[in-house]
């Protein structure tokens, strides 16, 4: 048999063996089919709830590969309720695209103004970034500037400092805008090209208004405060890997951090142990093993001090929960992976590109695929109940 064919068989029969299984797993799970693939996913944080439902929204792209035009895309859905009523409505919790704005190339990344959500940045496949106004009657941008000149993923706006933006590219730059500055005096406030190969994504840390972190191809995680951006104040080598592509901060402790590997391993980092020394491993704290492919996404939980969410090129989303690293294990439950690793969901047919924790309900999140399917879900109660409910192996389909 082929060997396309054969692994097509296996993805397949995968998926369908999740489908089984997913009533032990979760407490809703819902799949939509897109027409493109979007790269891109990130819930809006204005909701409402009534009759047990809440009503959101996510944002959303579109990767056409010049086949049709490019959108950032506002899409709606419906989330059960934490608390249900008797009285409760049923939740359909299938997205509907509710409005579509133009971009001229394949949306990579699109992210909300944390003090204005109805103000949206995206970068695309050509290192533009768009700055959009959601209650806007606008279908194009409203502010269009062109920081880098390849293709771009890094993508971060400060939750302190209102209108700082911060990207990155393949063509190893990293560049803070202010969207507030008149366009006249420039918008850019510097760019960094202490990197020697591609910028993969750079974040904001979530609790200091000054630093930042950038990784890259070049094996580096880079820590700058922006009173000296010229250079790193410190970093981060990872010897045993062709790059680095995710980094997330955690919300709840101003040191830790994690990257994710093109050697399908997560780093977990404390940042008060990194150094100046251009090939120090210092800083590393834990390795996380359980994808098989190159991470491509990361995110910790806003809700849960230690649990992080990644993203890979195996088709695979696992959620881990930091404290339980070092726990003993029974043989039989090493088998199935580290102490770590407290959840795995396997419903894509395809490489992961982006996830992300929903910011009002917790344990949900929302996934995108290469598979052109959007997955929302909310970790079942029975894996949260620590005993309680237990699911037996003989259980599972």
């Amino acid at each position: 048999m082929d060997e396309n064919v054969q692994r097509e068989l296996t993805i397949k029969e995968e998926y369908q063996l999740w489908r089984k299984n997913c009533r032990y797993m979760y407490e809703f799970v819902s799949e939509t089919a897109l027409t493109w693939p979007s790269l891109t996913i990130q819930w809006l944080p204005q909701h409402t709830e009534e009759d047990g439902v809440i009503q959101s929204k996510l944002l959303l792209g579109t990767h056409t590969s010049g086949e049709d035009t490019n959108y950032l895309k506002v899409a709606s859905t419906e989330l059960p309720s934490s608390q249900p009523t008797e009285s409760a409505k049923k939740a359909t919790s299938r997205i509907k695209i509710s409005k579509k704005l133009t971009n001229d190339y394949e949306i990579n990344r699109a992210r909300y103004m944390p003090q204005d959500p109805d103000t949206v940045a995206t970068i695309n496949g050509e290192g533009n970034i768009d700055i959009y106004g959601l209650k806007s009657e606008e279908k194009n941008s409203l502010l269009h500037i062109t920081p880098h000149d390849r293709n771009g993923y890094g993508l971060s706006w400060n939750s302190h400092r209102k209108g700082y933006l911060l990207s990155s590219s393949d063509d190893k730059s990293i560049v803070l805008t202010d969207i507030n500055r008149e366009a006249l005096t420039s918008n850019q406030i510097f760019k960094n090209n202490s990197h020697s190969d591609i910028v993969n994504d750079v974040k904001w840390h979530t609790l200091d208004e000054n630093m930042f972190a950038s990784v890259s191809d070049d094996k580096h995680a880079y820590i700058f405060d922006l009173r000296t951006p010229n250079r790193p104040v410190s970093l981060f080598y990872n010897e045993v890997s062709d790059g680095i592509n995710s980094v997330a901060f955690s919300p709840f402790s101003k040191y830790l951090l994690a990257v994710g590997n093109t050697n399908s391993n997560i780093n977990v980092l404390d940042l008060r142990k990194f150094s100046n020394n251009v090939k120090s491993k210092d800083g590393l704290l834990h390795t996380m093993m359980g994808h098989s492919d190159s991470i491509t996404s990361l995110e910790f939980s806003p809700h849960r001090d230690g649990i992080i969410a990644s993203g890979a090129q195996d088709r695979r989303l696992i959620v881990w929960d930091l404290f339980k690293i070092g726990e003993e294990q029974q043989q039989e439950d090493a088998e199935d992976g580290c102490p770590e690793l407290f959840m795995m969901h396997a419903g894509h047919t395809g490489s992961v590109t982006d996830l992300s924790w929903c910011p009002y309900k917790d344990w949900t999140i929302g996934s995108v695929a290469d598979d052109n399917i959007v997955h929302l879900w909310e970790v079942g109660k029975s894996l949260l109940e620590d005993g309680v409910g237990e699911i037996k192996e003989t259980d599972l389909e």
